[in-house]
Order: structure tokens, then sequence, then C-alpha cells
């Protein structure tokens, strides 16, 4: 089962969330909570809806950011592996040139096959 790194779940962007709307109110040293303030108008709804939208696309830009980020790295390190690698080539292709074919005995292998 993969891991999830990141979750992004979908904002109701017009609506008011439990917590949003409510006032304090102080009777007698009492904290009490009224009941939530509604939208007063049509205006008050759309600034709430375009908040509300501009939060989500800054988290969605926050975690495409992350993501980027990540597969630079990823790419950074497989650029650092694969120039380790080509070092070795080269190393290897410079001693099997020095070899001379002439001097170099071959050992054959009998390969014996069972059925």
């Amino acid at each position: 089962m993969p891991f999830h790194q990141r979750s992004i779940e979908p904002r109701r962007v017009s609506r008011l969330s439990p917590c949003d709307g409510w006032i304090p109110r102080e009777e007698n040293g009492k904290g009490k909570l009224r009941k939530p303030v509604l939208f007063s108008s049509l205006d008050d709804v759309g600034c709430h809806t375009l908040v509300n939208i501009i939060h989500q696309l800054s988290d969605l830009s926050r975690h495409a950011s992350d993501i980027f980020l990540a597969i630079e790295m990823e790419a950074g390190m497989v650029f650092r592996r694969s120039c380790r690698i080509q070092g070795r080539l080269q190393r290897l292709q410079g001693e099997i040139r020095q070899f001379d074919p002439k001097k170099v005995t071959i050992r054959k292998f009998a390969v014996l096959m069972t059925c």
C-alpha cells in the first residue's frame, strides 16, 4: 500500500465553516458564543468565496512546488550516479585498452549441458 505524502481535500468555498461567524459574547463575565453570523449580502458571499479559492490555490501551488522540488532532487541524484558510473566505465575502458590480446590467455571453460 503506498504511503501518502500529500493529501488535498476540496473545500466548500462558498460555505461558512462551523467556527466562522461565531462572535463571543460576554454576559456577567461568562464567555459564551452567540449563534453563527450569516452572510449579510451577496457581496459578502462573493468575497468569502474568492478568499477561499485563493487559499485553496495557494495550498495547491505549495504542494506543486514540493513535488517539483522532490523531482529536481531525484534528477540530481540520478545525474550524480550516472556521472560516477560514466567515470568507472571510462577507467575500465582505459584498463582494457592497455591489454595486449596476444599476451593475455583466456581460459576455455567446458560447458556441460544436462537434459
